[in-house]
């Protein structure tokens, strides 16, 4: 090979190599995400929801002759405020309904402020909050309604002349909380507004201002369009969940605010953000929404803007923002590939979730003042300091209780730390350090349909887990909302977790029974998150007690008995074919009660025969509801008929006769049935069997004295006159 040729092929060489080189770096290019440039972080935090508010409004004012002073624990009242603290340049501070927090106090003394508005009426925050403010030497004005559509009215007005509005649906929080600092730029009122209506007050209010232009957040999901053109000039913002909504209410309006600081707040709760927007709104910043996982389209946006953004202020401790999703935010995967069983947002098997959260997982167990056991049921841990989610109705009546953890340890609860009774939640602490806690999930994020996995812990030590899927996220029960599942919740695992297909807990599992049917519920883990950082420091003894008549069973699994089957009993030997099909069922105003019905023969004894009929225990619920309703007459009759007619087919037989109720119950159902008719059947089940009513033929002189009567009427039944 000469020198020419040989020049001639490294010159070839040179060309490829050169060349896959570049090919090299542009798929690196395309398989690589930049990091966001970092920009100066600090995080803006405290112990609880007052703490991180207080904590804001210092970082954010060094004196202010106002301050706008909100309930801490729910959302809806405060919704409205931000507009109103821009224009009086008031941050935003938090208050429990009975006492102004001690940090609350001293950060208003510390701004030297003289003048606060108390948003919302006198149920959640008192006269004796108000009184505490009054006491500093404050002026209040408390701007309240008769609901929360009325308060943003009030709070609206204080505006004054206004020519744009913004409009959210009342029933969440994340909305409002995304155009809350744009529509303080704006003196833009926030409106709340149901799904499909609007209430008088805001049609008063429309009739009085002249607005020339509406923003409404949301989709015809959240807010009608019926609603939305009793607007003017309407402006529809949405997005497929609230965290794409708060990217649109950005997006929009990317030109009027001011990028070189941001804040990021968890949209699982309502109390950071709210507080931060008010500071936001003074900077005329936006605060950006963020789930408990990272979320691919919020880490897109973020690099849009990364040579924006300056400094980034983290709203929120590590129990709600965890510095490991801002650094994912921060950082993010490098490689677009697809996704690992590791990766947020992957599915895992059944298998892997029960692995997953089974050490999470935990076994209660109540008790009354004298160590009588009440109840038993599931929980699981949420924070590694020792923090136990379980049902309200499992520690309600109890003055102590027991958690038992998957190692086997038990631990005595030591105080309640938070408690919703209509949602049936409860918030525990127990004294131990390092559990392994769960990971919550946006419950927001499901739909009906979604598979999900109910997990419970019936002795401390097994682990129960059963499937299903979403039947409705939005079940209404006394007026809170549930998420409604299929999957069976077993026997002790009530208060246990619901989880996604990603391994995250969406819920705390519960049942409730209506109209005699048991429905699967779990109360959702945004309604728990606010919960968190509460502690009302309670004990369970200083909890309400209720002395009334036990609730009906949240178990019901004696459909399966023997009892039931109706092939065991009315044997045709004694022709009792007309008692099982005239008498298998009970309707009295529109309510049934069906019967199994037992005959024995008797070789001793005063009567020839025993009538033994056991209520389906579905139906008690009927049974109640009538006993109520005074239906006694109704009940009687059909009872007297039974009693004829086993007269007339069975002449010159005694008989003696007895309605039966029997069911489990995960607690001492006393006083609603007598001592010895409930007996502890272990597992952490009672066995109630109840005397409800008894019947015999009255012109057999040879048997005793029985109670002649409908038990629970406590009034004597008639019996036979032939």
């Amino acid at each position: 090979m000469n020198y020419q040729t040989l020049k001639t092929q490294r010159a070839r060489w040179s060309s490829l190599s050169l060349l896959l080189i570049i090919s090299l770096c542009i798929l690196q290019m395309a398989f690589v995400r930049p990091a966001i440039a970092a920009p100066t972080t600090q995080r803006i935090a405290g112990y609880t929801q007052y703490d991180t508010a207080s904590a804001i409004a210092k970082e954010g004012w060094t004196q202010s002759d106002y301050a706008v002073l909100a309930y801490g624990e729910n959302f809806p009242d405060a919704l409205a405020a931000t507009p109103l603290a821009k224009k009086f340049n008031a941050p935003i501070l938090l208050t429990e309904a009975q006492s102004l927090p001690a940090v609350t106090k001293q950060t208003l003394q510390d701004l030297s402020v003289k003048n606060v508005f108390i948003v919302g009426g006198t149920a959640v925050v008192s006269t004796n909050v108000e009184a505490q403010v009054r006491d500093l030497g404050i002026n209040v004005t408390r701007l309240a309604g008769e609901d929360m559509y009325d308060t943003a009215i009030v709070v609206a007005q204080q505006l004054g002349d206004v020519q744009e509005a913004a409009v959210v649906s009342g029933d969440g929080y994340a909305d409002a909380l995304s155009i809350a600092p744009v529509a303080a730029q704006k003196n833009a009122p926030i409106i709340l507004v149901p799904k499909d209506h609007l209430t008088n007050s805001i049609q008063t209010y429309l009739a009085a201002h002249q607005l020339s232009h509406t923003y409404l957040i949301g989709s015809t999901d959240q807010i009608n369009e019926s609603v939305a053109e009793q607007f003017p000039g309407v402006e529809r913002i949405t997005g497929s969940d609230k965290y794409a909504r708060n990217l649109a209410v950005l997006s929009r309006f990317d030109s009027s605010l001011d990028f070189s600081k941001l804040f990021m707040a968890t949209g699982n709760g309502f109390a950071d953000a709210l507080a931060g927007g008010a500071y936001a709104a003074a900077l005329n910043a936006p605060v950006l929404l963020v789930d408990n996982a990272y979320k691919q389209t919020i880490g897109d946006y973020l690099n849009s803007k990364s040579s924006q953004i300056k400094q980034l202020d983290i709203l929120g401790g590590e129990v709600v923002m965890p510095s490991a999703l801002v650094q994912s935010y921060l950082n993010p995967t490098q490689s677009t590939t697809p996704t690992t069983p590791t990766t947020p947002g992957a599915s895992y098997s059944a298998s892997e979730i029960a692995k997953k959260l089974s050490p999470s997982i935990v076994y209660i167990e109540t008790s009354d003042s004298s160590g009588v056991p009440v109840a038993s049921g599931s929980g699981y841990i949420v924070d590694p300091s020792g923090k136990i989610v379980t049902n309200y109705q499992l520690i309600k009546n109890a003055d102590s209780a027991k958690v038992t953890t998957k190692d086997g340890k038990s631990y005595a609860v030591t105080k309640v730390l938070a408690y919703d009774s209509n949602q049936d939640i409860a918030l525990l602490k127990i004294d131990a350090a390092g559990l392994p806690a769960v990971t919550l999930g946006d419950s927001n994020s499901i739909s009906t349909g979604d598979k999900i996995y109910a997990l419970g812990n019936t002795s401390g030590t097994d682990d129960t887990m059963s499937d299903g899927i979403v039947s409705t996220k939005s079940e209404l029960v006394n007026e809170a909302s549930f998420i409604q599942i299929s999957a069976p919740i077993s026997k002790g695992t009530s208060g246990g977790a619901l989880v996604n297909e990603q391994g995250e807990v969406i819920g705390t599992t519960t049942v409730n029974v209506t109209d005699g049917q048991n429905f699967y519920l779990a109360m959702p883990s945004n309604s728990l998150k606010p919960l968190l950082t509460q502690d009302i420091n309670k004990t369970l003894t200083q909890l309400p007690h209720d002395s009334s008549a036990a609730a009906i069973p949240i178990e019901t699994d004696l459909t399966s008995s023997d009892y039931l089957n109706p092939d065991n009993y009315l044997n045709s030997s004694y022709n009792l074919r007309d008692l099982k099909s005239s008498y298998s069922v009970m309707t009295i105003s529109n309510k049934s009660v069906h019967f199994y019905w037992k005959v024995t023969v008797n070789q001793s004894g005063p009567s020839n025969l025993s009538i033994l009929g056991y209520m389906n225990p579905k139906d008690y619920p009927n049974w109640v509801a009538l006993l109520k309703a005074n239906q006694k007459g109704s009940i009687m009759a059909y009872l007297v008929q039974i009693n004829n007619d086993l007269a007339q087919n069975y002449p010159g037989k005694s008989f003696s006769g007895s309605i039966v109720y029997q069911d489990y119950y995960p607690y001492y159902a006393t006083p609603q049935f007598p001592a010895n008719e409930v007996t502890f059947a272990g597992g952490g089940r009672w066995l109630v069997n109840h005397l409800a009513a008894s019947f015999y033929d009255l012109r057999t002189k040879n048997i005793s004295d029985p109670m002649v009567t409908v038990q629970d009427l406590n009034d004597s039944f008639p019996g036979s006159n032939n």
